[in-house]
């Protein structure tokens, strides 16, 4: 699991400079909501381009132990996504509407990382 949590740190490394990028060339000309969904789903493919280049290295395999990682993938995401905001200064309301399904992004990111080692690994697959 350890490789895996390394290929984690390498998707943080990606999304955090593929959210910077957003901010800077999107977010001025879109304004920011709109730069954010615009950004979530080139993001979702970057978690998928880089779980499925990654996810033999980690030498994690068979379902339970994919799904083993995924949730470790996903509450770490969901606890870098709250860190991230307390560093940008996100009070509690901000923080908590962040984690809402139904107001927040936070939520559905920790779906992505839970299902990305399972979909990474069926999609890495050499073809018969």
């Amino acid at each position: 699991m350890a490789r895996g949590m390394i290929l984690w740190l390498v998707i943080m490394l990606v999304e955090t400079t593929h959210g910077v990028l957003r901010g800077l060339f999107l977010a001025p000309h879109l304004g920011e909501s709109n730069a954010a969904r615009v950004g979530w789903p080139i993001g979702l493919l970057l978690v998928l381009l880089v779980s499925i280049v990654g996810i033999r290295w980690t030498r994690v395999s068979g379902r339970p132990a994919l799904l083993r990682l995924g949730g470790l993938w996903a509450a770490a995401t969901a606890l870098f996504e709250v860190l991230v905001g307390v560093l940008r200064g996100l009070d509690g309301p901000a923080l908590l509407a962040a984690i809402d399904p139904r107001t927040g992004s936070v939520f559905y990111s920790a779906i992505v990382m839970f299902l990305a080692p399972v979909l990474a690994w069926r999609l890495s697959r050499p073809a018969p």
